[in-house]
């Protein structure tokens, strides 16, 4: 019951401020111009991706958080937590600070020329502010979702994830400057710093008041699985977006963007699985060793078929409607050229969402080096193949590679997670990849509109029965029936 009222509050936090952002990022371009909504943009990537400096201890905090809780040794934890905090984390930030800002001579010769370039170049001591600021942040989330503070975490993830994009969009009114967009953003950002730690006052004062304790034991495995996590942070990304950078110095700029909005308006549907693997990582970090815990495996197997329920629909939908849907959104011309991209990578996107969950366990019961040992292999060979495949066959071979990766890091994950625990995963799988599949062949541009606004509802409809009454046993539909007769509140206690 908990667990699915804080997924539910969960992925609000996630998909509130996106809502937000179609308002604001038209008024930004109308405002202040395309350019600078690029600039923008890049500036966006670039704090979200340098999160990967805090060597993944937001992560490791939160499983360490919740091990001790679960143990009875919280507060210890939090003494060396603490110190660690105070004297290794605050003055490696403050470094961090000062390299970006030292930075700005390297970043000089290729900022554009002209207003936009002074404006970044004027800009770029709030961003080196900004990211030791998000860091600190992101350490605070941490513990506050070690001891299962979701609901206040979820609240100020949806308000300063709106503030991301609605201060920039305000600015531009006054300031329509690169300068007085991102000080808006920064603003938000220590803003968010400061009421993170006054929810960690609230909810726990010990994890940043308290006796500070100088000698900290187990720093090495500390950073240790810190870093695996770091390694997964950032090959991750690289392989999820580099089929993009490929395909931009083979073919088209027109093919680069059939394919990058095609496979960029599929990815956005990951929230959903990120939102519950958010609410589960603390669990399976609360024990040792969770595979000996029937509860937390049983746990572990409902959240793999919640997600593939969810996730069925949509992406049988996807890739029925791929044609339609692009078609009414960006013209025919552009539909005609990327719908089969659709078709394909929504099957892809389907297991790429049940991968959440074992990389969660894995890196919940500190075995995070393993995701990323599995990653390191994986890339040089997708790099070669992707090569290989955009030069043969363009953006339906990039497509299609992207999907084999996929389907092949989840299978490993899930078996990285143990044989037993694979199999029932097995069923869901094969039946999601064949049904998404059979939905995108089976449609096309060449079929009479009735037919495919049929096979739409058809697709959908199967779907969802398959997902209510194949992937989800009895006692799911039943909390899933209470939930939806209001039979517990949504919103969770904070």
């Amino acid at each position: 019951m908990h667990t699915l009222r804080f997924f539910i509050f969960n992925l609000l936090g996630h998909t509130l401020p996106m809502t937000v952002a179609l308002v604001s990022v038209p008024m930004i371009a109308h405002f202040a111009g395309v350019e600078r909504l690029g600039a923008l943009g890049v500036v966006w990537a670039l704090v979200g991706y340098f999160s990967f400096l805090d060597f993944g201890l937001s992560r490791v905090v939160t499983r360490r958080v919740a091990q001790a809780a679960e143990q009875g040794r919280l507060d210890e934890e939090l003494l060396d937590l603490r110190g660690f905090f105070w004297w290794r984390a605050v003055p490696a930030l403050a470094v961090i600070g000062l390299l970006l800002l030292a930075s700005r001579i390297l970043f000089a010769g290729f900022l554009p020329q002209g207003e936009l370039g002074r404006e970044l170049a004027a800009s770029w001591p709030w961003i080196s502010f900004s990211i030791p600021v998000t860091l600190a942040t992101n350490w605070l989330r941490g513990a506050l979702e070690g001891v299962h503070r979701f609901a206040r975490v979820n609240l100020m993830r949806t308000v300063f994830g709106a503030w991301t994009y609605a201060a920039p969009a305000v600015a531009s009114l006054w300031a329509p400057t690169l300068e007085g967009m991102i000080i808006g953003i920064v603003l938000g950002r220590a803003l968010a710093l400061a009421v993170h730690a006054w929810a960690c006052l609230q909810a726990e004062p010990a994890i940043l008041l308290g006796p500070i304790r100088t000698q900290l034991a187990g720093q090495g495995l500390f950073f240790q699985e810190g870093g695996w996590i770091t390694v997964s942070n950032v090959i991750g990304p690289l392989m999820l977006y580099s089929d993009r950078f490929v395909l931009a110095a083979l073919v088209p700029p027109t093919a680069v963007a059939w394919y990058v909005t095609s496979q960029e308006v599929l990815l956005r549907t990951m929230v959903i699985p990120a939102a519950l693997a958010g609410v589960l990582f603390p669990k399976f970090a609360g024990k040792p060793d969770t595979r000996a815990e029937a509860p937390l495996a049983a746990l572990y197997q409902r959240g793999i078929r919640v997600i593939a329920a969810i996730m069925l629909p949509l992406c049988a939908l996807a890739a029925a409607g791929g044609y339609d849907g692009l078609r009414l959104w960006l013209g025919q011309p552009f539909a005609a050229n990327a719908y089969r991209v659709v078709e394909i990578v929504a099957v892809g996107i389907f297991v790429y969402a049940i991968a959440h969950l074992p990389q969660a366990w894995l890196q919940g019961v500190g075995r995070a080096h393993l995701t990323a040992k599995v990653q390191l292999v994986e890339l040089p060979l997708y790099a070669l193949g992707l090569y290989t495949a955009v030069t043969a066959w363009g953006i339906a071979g990039a497509a299609v590679l992207w999907v084999l990766r996929v389907f092949l890091d989840c299978l490993l994950l899930l078996r990285l997670v143990g044989q037993e625990s694979a199999r029932p995963v097995a069923l869901p799988v094969l039946i999601g990849v064949s049904f998404t599949g059979a939905a995108g062949l089976l449609s096309g541009p060449d079929l009479d509109w009735a037919w495919r606004a049929a096979l739409c509802a058809a697709a959908f409809g199967g779907a969802a029965a398959i997902s209510w009454f194949v992937f989800l046993d009895r006692d799911d539909r039943r909390k899933v029936t209470g939930l939806l007769r209001g039979r517990f509140r949504v919103l969770p206690k904070v």
